[in-house]
């Protein structure tokens, strides 16, 4: 089947999920902030009820309300799809549901045709095994067609930086994808390796953190607010796939008591030093000067900050797929089937966490929640339970595919040799470029 007609097909079965699924927190946050932040609101404060288009108030309690805790790239673009969504007339709430999805489903099969591009420039006989399992897995139609998450709008940058050349473009790529959410941060880095590495990471923090600023500048929207809400999501802790979930499990089933829960307060910063050490690590290991280097150095960080993170959800681990189906195509193909039961791990966590899906139906379904809740309620202890499990095979993933990278990396005389090597090689084609 032609490379085209997959794509078709992958963007058709997207689409066909667009309308009327939904995550009833955080696509109805999507779908106020667009509303609201059109009528000149500040998406960093308090987002109400949206008349006509909010379909959800699942927000912990009565009368609380959401706030955006992103850059100002995704408040800005759900302001522009909202007024196109008023520009045609404002019909129906599921064609405003339509255009929300729609930079989420396309970035997401342009991602999948990026990987395959990136595969077959390099030879590999599995760029269209990637495609395929990009296009088609339940895990990623889930999150950018239902759910309605757009962590493959970052990735897809993240991906532009590693086909551009080391340099400014590359850093460029790298703060783009920073700007689009704040996760790749974490590469930023190993993607400013090359030419000047110092300018490279000037343009990947600098142009998220100024476009950011100017946005906020000229809309009027109070800085206190935004500083608030972005230094929230730092420390955010609680169940999920974090391997901190043990301390919460063992909660539920009593064995350490509520109370005690606020002195780990603390493993929601863990993470920073550890992918701080984990960068190093990655340069001394591997190196940034080489694909197969940068490459390994990203899954590694991204590795350590899926295992210790206060709080890790279902879509984080797209970044870590994305890497990984690279690596294994070009280097590792018996990495594939623990990157698949990592995959088929978060998708049953998902599907037990967000009880078979139903929540998903809320935008067309009103009383979604309230089945997801009745059936909850019968099973508290087998779910807490299933979740536990699912978490505990994604970290066994992780943790199989941290210690192959470990066994994986070059003695220190090794990696220094290298980069001697390169640096006497840049030197002499310098020198005879002068003489030239």
């Amino acid at each position: 089947m032609r490379v085209r007609t997959l794509l078709v097909i992958g963007l058709l079965i997207r689409e066909a999920f667009s309308f009327w699924t939904g995550h009833p927190f955080d696509f109805e946050i999507w779908v106020r902030t667009g509303y609201w932040v059109a009528r000149g609101y500040d998406p960093y404060s308090s987002l109400p009820y949206a008349p006509g288009v909010s379909f959800a108030t699942d927000f912990g309690g009565p009368n609380l309300s959401p706030i955006v805790g992103y850059l100002p790239f995704w408040p800005v673009l759900l302001e522009a799809l909202y007024g196109l969504y008023a520009l045609l007339g404002s019909p129906t709430p599921y064609l405003y549901y339509f255009l929300i999805k729609q930079p989420m489903i396309i970035c997401d099969v342009l991602l999948a045709y990026c990987l395959y591009g990136y595969l077959e420039k390099r030879g590999s006989g599995k760029a269209r095994f990637a495609l395929k399992l990009w296009l088609f897995s339940p895990y990623t139609i889930l999150l950018s067609a239902v759910w309605g998450m757009f962590d493959a709008i970052p990735m897809l940058f993240v991906l532009l930086a590693l086909m551009a050349d080391p340099g400014a473009r590359r850093g460029f790529w790298s703060g783009l994808a920073t700007f689009a959410k704040s996760i790749p941060v974490l590469f930023a880095i190993p993607l400013s390796w090359g030419p000047k590495p110092l300018r490279n990471l000037a343009i990947a923090i600098g142009l998220p953190s100024l476009a950011s600023l100017a946005i906020i500048w000229v809309a009027g929207w109070p800085i206190s607010t935004f500083e608030v809400t972005v230094q929230s999501t730092v420390a955010k802790y609680g169940a999920s796939l974090s391997l901190w979930e043990v301390v919460y499990y063992l909660n539920t089933v009593g064995a350490i008591p509520t109370p005690l829960l606020n002195h780990f307060v603390w493993t929601g910063y863990v993470w920073v030093p550890a992918v701080a050490v984990a960068t190093f690590l990655g340069y001394v290991w591997f190196g940034f000067d080489t694909e197969r280097g940068t490459i390994q150095s990203l899954i590694l960080v991204m590795l350590t900050f899926l295992l210790l993170r206060g709080e890790v959800n279902e879509q984080y681990a797209l970044y870590l797929y994305a890497l990984g189906l690279i690596d294994v195509a070009l280097w590792s193909p018996q990495r594939l089937r623990p990157l698949l039961a990592s995959m088929a791990a978060v998708i049953a966590f998902n599907g037990t966490n967000d009880l078979l899906f139903i929540r998903y139906l809320t935008p067309a379904f009103h009383n979604a929640l309230a089945l997801e809740s009745s059936i909850i309620s019968h099973i508290v202890p087998e779910r807490n339970a299933l979740l536990f499990i699912e978490a505990a095979v994604f970290w066994a993933t992780n943790l199989y595919y941290f210690h192959a990278l470990w066994k994986e990396r070059r003695p220190a005389r090794e990696g220094r040799t290298e980069a001697e090597s390169i640096s006497r090689s840049s030197g002499a084609k310098r020198a005879r470029g002068e003489r030239d």
